[in-house]
Formats: structure tokens, sequence, C-alpha cells
């Protein structure tokens, strides 16, 4: 993709957020619901004295989680319908799931030795490797080849990505304004926008048939 427009992106995407709003806040919600029981657990676990084994856990189920809602949105921005035992679906491919914590835990490491190098690095990174997760997902990559290609795919247009998370950081700025009724319609925005700019460009075309709207 030469160039990215950022407006018609995000247009095209409050189509699908207005069309399959409930949907989609349904698994957002479901989603949260179960990170604050996690929360709940390690919280137990530490006042039990067993504080490690209860980030450990924390961390694990956290990061398979985050992959799960991944593949949810984009089964649903794609097809229009996904069930909820697609947010586990990590813990049932247990070779994506261990991928996708392998990845998660070098982008970390990276990011943060990057950071503490020098804030520029960090930044570029931390733009460069923002589609890794849909690739480790979608395409079955590994993860160093998931966050290699993200990185040197956005590289060659670093700034207009750089630009279009920021508007997005920006939109849900001012979701936040208007507290959680903001936030339950920016925040669906941003997921559908950025399934959208992941598509057009490592598939070439939108993931999303106009016709339907």
């Amino acid at each position: 993709m030469k160039n990215i427009n950022t407006l018609e992106i995000i247009k095209l995407s409050w189509q699908v957020t207005k069309k399959r709003f409930g949907v989609i806040i349904k698994f957002v919600g479901i989603y949260l619901l179960i990170l604050f029981a996690l929360q709940i657990l390690t919280t137990i676990l530490r006042n039990l004295h067993l504080a490690l084994i209860g980030e450990v856990i924390g961390f694990l189920f956290n990061t398979l989680l985050s992959g799960g809602f991944i593949y949810t949105m984009i089964k649903l921005v794609r097809e229009g319908n996904a069930e909820i035992l697609d947010l586990f679906i990590m813990f049932e491919d247990m070779n994506l799931g261990t991928n996708y914590v392998i990845m998660s835990v070098l982008e970390s490491i990276i990011l943060v030795i990057a950071f503490m190098l020098l804030i520029i690095p960090g930044i570029y990174l931390s733009v460069g490797y923002i589609f890794a997760p849909y690739l480790l997902i979608d395409k079955k990559l590994s993860p160093w080849e998931a966050l290699e290609t993200s990185r040197k795919t956005v590289h060659k247009h670093w700034l207009q990505y750089f630009i279009f998370g920021l508007v997005i950081f920006l939109i849900n700025a001012i979701g936040a304004l208007f507290f959680l009724i903001g936030l339950t319609v920016t925040i669906p925005l941003s997921i559908v926008a950025f399934i959208e700019l992941y598509e057009r460009t490592f598939n070439g075309k939108s993931s999303i048939s106009l016709d339907s709207f």
C-alpha cells in the first residue's frame, strides 16, 4: 500500500462499527470481564503469598486472551460473525498460543531495550511492530518473522502509519472525555480501523464490503 488514506479508513470503519456495534461491544465486554476475573485471581494468589505464581498465570492468560481477542475481531470484521469460543483459540491451538507468547515476550524485551537506549528507537519500533500480532495469528508466521515482516513493511511508510496511530489515539482521547460512553464507541471503531489497515497493507484490499451497508 503506497498511501494510507486515514480518513477513508476511519469512515469505512465507522460504517462497520455502527452495523456490528452490538456484537463487537459484546465481545469487548466479555474480554474485559475475563481480564477482571484474572485480576481477582492474581490478587488472591498474592494475598496467599503466591505472588510469583499469580504473576506468571496472569501474564500467560492475559497474553493468550489478547491473541484470542485479535483473532475474534479479525473474524468478526471479515465474516460478520464470531463465537465466544474464538476468544480461547490460543488455548485450543497450543502451537499458535506458544508462538504468540514468545512473540509478545520478544517484543517487550526489544521495546524495553530500545526505550532505555533512546526514546526515538522505541517509538520507531512501537509503530513498526503494530502488525506483528495480526501476522502471527492470520498468516501463521513465526514470532520473529511476524515482528520483522511488520517492521520492514511499516518502515517503507513509517510516518504515515505513525500519523494513523496518532489519529486513532486522539479519537480515543476525545472519547475518554465523555468517560465510558465515549470509549464504548471509539474503542470498537479503533479495533475495526486497525484491522482494515492491516488488510489493506498485507492483503492489498479492504476486508469490508460496502454492499452490506
